[in-house]
């Protein structure tokens, strides 16, 4: 929106006569491309997954007008229209668009307010996904006026793998602010992602205002707002010879009008931008114009100033720019730091990079010097292919992509006169931990603080843990100490968390000396498992550490009664997060320090695996259950696939088997979903033999698409894993009549989600002699099955009690307050995948701590804290 007015004179008008000469643009344009059948606007009342080709030829009725706040999924659809294609206003909307095609028809004359012709357009919103799309015509993409998700991960905001072509705000007789996307809400919205999509608008045939435009919108500390890995090509005025303009690549802004309250807590907050590229924008080409704790780095601009025809523009531009531009010191904690820039500029006007007050801080930002040439644009297109063929992406409607991308990473780049790689590494050391930390434990502790812990005496038990977290489910009334070496991979600024239940403090020395060891962090109270930000105390400073070097880490714990847990996490230089921090950085206790070499490594390495899995497939298929499915018959069909999902819209009344193995890429606790239309199970071995596979999961009615959360038996208890293990595993699948689906997901022990699982951890089945499958009974990986744990918790209204591996017949299941007054009880203990939903909207609970008290068959009780929202 706003930026820099000393030379992009805002507000500049674009002329009537340049709208009427390109009418002829469009006229000419909704009569080549859209060879489709069209019906006339739809109203979406009720959630489901609609499929069709809509338009609306009239500027002031939607083609879409999505008009509930149930879920809503557009697929594989085509949308065309004169003002917005696709509308949600006055609903706190979920919305999905994949696979779907929208064009901008001629605009007609608007009443009372402009209504450019946004690809979607919604005001509150719970979540908003758009991939796989492709928009030509439009303008993009808004978001606004107020998030009302609950936090996860399946109420965010996820564009990604779009392809958009000449976003444009033109309406009836005049322009609008346009977007390909843009962010203008209010709250905070945690797992947000604009990543991995190829915006190009061509000169006189566009009118953008910023491509990505981050207006008083926030992410959270512990999950900013990720804008990474974007292709943008050109922004122009209108005509494209004008002096004037308004507009760029990718801008954190933060406008301010009186009466909005603290200017810092509604500014534009929590941003990562990594790993862009831009090409011959007019203007700027990274800006931060206002907002605090914001992050610009890695990322490369390209401008030759030119036309294709070789003639200059006449826009002033700058490679980078930032500083408080509506001066209400909003502005504070941002940096850009990293960027390759090569601008060439109409006169010598702000031409390299551009910081007035200081406000944000210009670290490490080279210029590439002498003429940009139109060829290096050219070479910036060749390099955005090549990342994405390394990646295994492919854009637009049926493409395909990871489903999760690694944390951002920041090199050191060497300037250079022509940028031709986007292959970047990161001065880093070989050095690693042993892959384990010490834990040391005392049982029949009693105390109110740590200082209880006896750690002059020798412990109960010492054991190793592969990840700084200890297990949960230990018990009362003990104590216990983690400790020993933590290594820095790289040099700089490093922030510590420590997470527990009950009391802990974590401990860091300078060296690897123990008595040098110094309190950076504490728990004085309870915390959920990883729940990293309950109380500021938790987050250390930042600490200056050294690529190479061992440090002196110690965590000290005391648990009274209640649950249990102990996880200490820690975010390195580039700002990517490990909590817990990964057993690679890890060494015990006495263990020798191996000799550091710095070398040039990779930032990033993906897990070996062949890259598919087999699909099996019986037609004419009949009944109820997967049972139905003849495997122990020839397949009608055998085929591989490059993502765990299979296709749709194969028919009816078929069975599908997929299997093969999939690799742990680290190790640690990972959770499964299975999601199908009709039904469907899911199975995992202990290791790579399918005879040894157990059911972990399971659909006995229909879902949609990648709908992960219908019922609580779709989702697995928490399964211990060992990176690069390769486990069997199965997912079988009846068809009836209707519509078809079938994917299985898995969420990382850092968090992350992949849903479906990516090829890359994937492989094809081999069919096991009987020598390979008796070798195989001597591999098992001992996958392990999390206790019994209550989620989401936080809750609102539902609470899922999960088993786990445990076989419990329940006898009784309550809900208690502080005081130990029962203030639920569930009355029907029928479990279902080992688990027992609770919906607990009815009981009327006030926000606060509560006990969910179970009762085995035995008389054994257990109780689980849980936080009501």
């Amino acid at each position: 929106m706003n930026t820099i007015t000393t030379y992009e004179n805002k507000g500049a008008g674009k002329t009537l006569s340049a709208f009427i000469l390109t009418l002829l643009v469009w006229v000419l344009f909704s009569s080549q491309v859209l060879a489709q059948t069209y019906s006339g606007p739809l109203v979406i009342t009720k959630g489901g997954t609609y499929t069709g080709n809509w338009e609306s030829r009239d500027s002031e009725v939607a083609a879409v007008d999505v008009r509930t706040s149930e879920p809503v999924v557009i697929l594989n659809s085509n949308i065309r229209g004169a003002g917005y294609l696709i509308k949600s206003w006055g609903h706190a909307v979920n919305i999905t668009v994949k696979n779907s095609k929208g064009y901008g028809l001629t605009p007609t004359p608007w009443r009372d307010y402009k209504k450019p012709r946004r690809f979607l357009t919604v005001n509150n919103f719970k979540n908003v996904v758009v991939e796989n799309c492709y928009m030509e015509s439009t303008a993009g993409i808004y978001v606004g006026t107020r998030y009302e998700g609950d936090g996860s991960t399946n109420n965010t905001v996820k564009i990604r793998y779009n392809k958009a072509k000449n976003i444009d705000g033109r309406v009836y007789g005049s322009s609008e602010h346009s977007q390909f996307t843009q962010f203008n809400y209010r709250g905070n919205l945690p797992h947000a992602e604009i990543a991995w999509n190829e915006i190009i608008n061509e000169p006189n045939r566009s009118l953008v205002e910023d491509n990505i435009n981050l207006s008083n919108a926030r992410g959270t500390s512990g999950s900013p707002i990720r804008i990474h890995n974007n292709y943008i090509q050109g922004a122009y005025p209108l005509p494209a010879t004008e002096t004037k303009y308004s507009g760029g690549g990718i801008i954190a802004d933060s406008w301010y009008q009186d009466g909005m309250g603290d200017p810092a807590s509604i500014a534009t907050a929590y941003v990562k931008v990594y790993d862009n590229q831009t090409v011959n924008l007019g203007n700027y080409n990274y800006a931060i114009a206002g907002g605090n704790n914001i992050e610009v780095f890695n990322n490369r601009g390209v401008n030759s100033g030119l036309f294709d025809d070789g003639t200059r523009m006449n826009t002033h531009n700058v490679g980078l720019y930032g500083y408080d531009y509506y001066k209400k010191g909003a502005t504070f904690n941002a940096v850009m730091r990293n960027n390759v820039t090569g601008v060439m500029s109409q006169g010598n006007l702000f031409d390299k990079n551009y910081f007035p007050d200081g406000l944000v801080k210009n670290e490490n930002n080279p210029y590439v010097g002498g003429n940009v040439t139109k060829q290096q644009e050219k070479a910036e297109y060749t390099v955005w292919l090549a990342k994405l063929s390394t990646n295994g992406i492919v854009l637009g409607p049926n493409g395909s992509a990871p489903v999760t991308q690694p944390a951002p990473t920041e090199p050191t780049p060497t300037p250079t006169p022509t940028p031709t790689s986007p292959t970047t590494s990161i001065a880093t050391s070989t050095t690693t931990g042993t892959g384990k930390i010490t834990r040391e434990l005392w049982g029949n502790v009693h105390g109110s603080s740590v200082s209880a812990v006896p750690v002059s005496t020798k412990p109960n038990s010492t054991t190793g843990l592969t990840i700084f977290e200890a297990p949960g489910g230990q018990g009362n009334n003990y104590g216990q100490r983690v400790r020993g070496y933590v290594t820095a991979p790289v040099s700089g600024q490093y922030t510590f968390w420590i997470a527990a239940d009950d009391a802990a403090e974590l401990y860091l020395s300078t060296s690897e000396d123990p008595a040098k060891k110094t309190k950076i962090a504490f728990s004085s109270t309870w915390t959920n498992a990883r729940e990293w930000t309950k109380s500021a105390n938790q987050q250390s400073a930042k600490i200056a550490l050294e690529a190479g070097k061992r440090y002196y880490i110690e965590a000290l714990h005391l648990q009274g009664g209640g649950g249990d847990n102990l996880a200490v996490g820690w975010q390195l230089p580039n700002g990517a997060m490990e909590r817990p921090i990964a057993g690679n950085r890890l060494s015990e206790m006495g263990s020798a320090a191996p000799a550091p070499t710095l070398v040039s490594a990779p930032v990033a390495t993906v897990t070996a695996a062949v890259g598919k899995i087999t699909r099996e497939l019986w037609g004419n298929v009949h009944g109820s259950s997967v049972s139905a499915v003849p495997v122990s018959t020839k397949p009608s069909s055998s085929t591989e696939l490059t993502i765990f999902e299979a296709p749709g819209r194969q028919g009816n009344n078929y069975g599908q088997r997929v299997r093969g193995y999939v690799t742990a890429p680290v190790s640690g606790q990972y959770t499964f979903w299975i999601a199908a239309d009709d039904a469907a199970e899911l199975y995992l071995s202990t290791s790579e033999d399918p005879a040894k596979k157990t059911k972990i999961a399971f659909s006995s009615t229909w879902t949609n698409a990648r709908e992960w959360t219908k019922s609580a038996s779709q989702q697995s208890a928490k399964i211990t894993l060992e990176a690069g293990k390769r486990y069997y595993i199965e997912a079988l699948h009846l068809q009836g009549g209707g519509g078809d689906n079938l994917a299985v997901g898995w969420q990382l022990p850092n968090g992350a989600m992949e849903r479906p699982i990516a090829g890359n951890r994937l492989s094809p089945i081999v069919e096991l002699s009987a020598s390979t499958a008796a070798a195989l009974t001597t591999q098992d990986t001992n996958i392990q099955f999390e206790k019994v744990t209550a989620y989401p918790n936080p809750f609102r209204d539902v609470v899922t009690l999960d088993m786990g591996a445990e076989e419990i017949k329940l006898q009784e299941v309550v809900i208690l307050n502080q005081t130990g007054k029962v203030v639920y009880k569930e009355e029907s203990l029928k479990l279902d995948n080992n688990k027992l939903v609770l919906n607990l909207s009815g009981a009327d609970l006030n926000s606060g701590l509560y006990f969910l008290k179970y009762t085995d068959s035995n008389g054994k009780s257990n109780t689980i804290k849980l936080i009501k929202e």
